[in-house]
């Protein structure tokens, strides 16, 4: 009887470890990421042809696509050459009228297809916008568009294929309430339907992150604001690993902000990060918002590589495969649009 009891015992721990050793394939927890790379004094001022305020940024081919947050001309979206920065059109003409966006939001870019769709938040849709058309038509006005008026609305995406696009959308809770969830958009039907893994304590404002999506290398990448969180899922939506930071899901009153923005950059993701007070006051000691100075890099399987410090905040930022640059628009430089080389394996 005492060595089936022992048998039993020992069974049972066994059974324990494996289940251990099963939940530990898909939580990391880095509490130390100190390998640090200063780039401040390597930064390139980009000085374009024309003027814009702070900006969205994205790439199709050779173009560098700048999307004026705040549109202060007749137009919000400006084409330049991304390898010697000479401008060459702008496009998204402002207004009210048929093919003008109202009030401009995001793009999201496909690629393989040379065109990028625009949010426009006055008209709630996002208009398709074709790089050829635009190139070749300076008063080029979009017909073609997908409806935003949903309670599930698809905000920030990558192209799975040709007529799915996965992402992060914002589900409608009620009149004063929402959070953000994966989300499936059909471009064929504009049908927008949940998707994939959701980490079941990044719910409400903890919800928001920023997305991107690796077809190539079958991944896509969830990067939290509120909580110090990496998801990382395959293009089935099934999880492969969540990534903790020093600070984990712990972010008492949501008073801390993380991940700014990321990219996908060969097999690497790169994230900016603040890790800091979210609130912070600027020097007449008013309140304003924390932007990041530094950027996370990560390997695919969310194993950490390095940090690397820019010395100034910035708002958004690129990637350029082909010239391994990161292209970065900066709050507070002369210059504010500026680049700095990135060799990564």
């Amino acid at each position: 009887m005492k060595y089936v009891y022992l048998f039993v015992c020992l069974l049972m721990l066994f059974i324990i470890g494996c289940k251990s050793n099963s939940g530990s394939k898909t939580e990391k927890f880095q509490k130390h990421r100190d390998k640090i790379i200063i780039v401040s004094d390597k930064i390139v001022d980009i000085k374009p042809e024309i003027l814009f305020g702070n900006c969205f940024l994205y790439i199709i081919d050779e173009i560098l696509i700048i999307a004026e947050i705040k549109p202060s001309g007749d137009k919000g979206i400006h084409l330049f050459n991304k390898n010697t920065f000479k401008y060459i059109e702008s496009t998204g003409i402002i207004g009210k009228g048929p093919g003008e966006v109202a009030r401009q939001g995001g793009i999201q870019v496909d690629i393989k297809n040379r065109l990028f769709w625009v949010s426009d938040h006055g008209k709630m849709i996002m208009w398709k916008f074709p790089l050829d058309s635009v190139l070749s038509n300076k008063m080029y006005k979009p017909t073609e568009k997908l409806n935003l008026r949903n309670e599930l609305f698809i905000e920030r995406f990558g192209f799975l294929n040709d007529s799915i696009a996965l992402g992060k959308a914002v589900r409608v809770l009620s009149n004063s309430s929402f959070e953000m969830a994966m989300a499936k958009l059909n471009l064929n039907t504009n049908m927008t339907e949940m998707y994939g893994y959701e980490h079941t304590e990044a719910f409400g404002k903890k919800s928001n992150s920023q997305f991107a999506l690796s077809v190539k290398n079958n991944f896509y990448v969830n990067c939290y604001g509120y909580c110090d969180l990496v998801t990382i899922c395959d293009l089935d939506g099934n999880l492969k690993y969540n990534v903790y930071g020093p600070d984990g899901l712990t972010n008492k009153n949501n008073k801390k902000s993380y991940f700014f923005g990321v990219n996908v950059m060969g097999k690497n993701i790169i994230a900016s990060y603040i890790g800091d007070e979210g609130i912070i006051f600027n020097k007449f000691e008013r309140p304003e918002g924390n932007l990041p100075s530094k950027f996370l890099i990560f390997d695919k399987d969310g194993n950490y590589k390095e940090t690397i410090e820019t010395g100034s905040k910035l708002t958004f930022f690129c990637v350029d495969e082909e010239n391994s640059r990161v292209i970065a628009y900066f709050a507070d430089r002369e210059n504010p649009l500026g680049y700095f080389n990135l060799e990564l394996d």
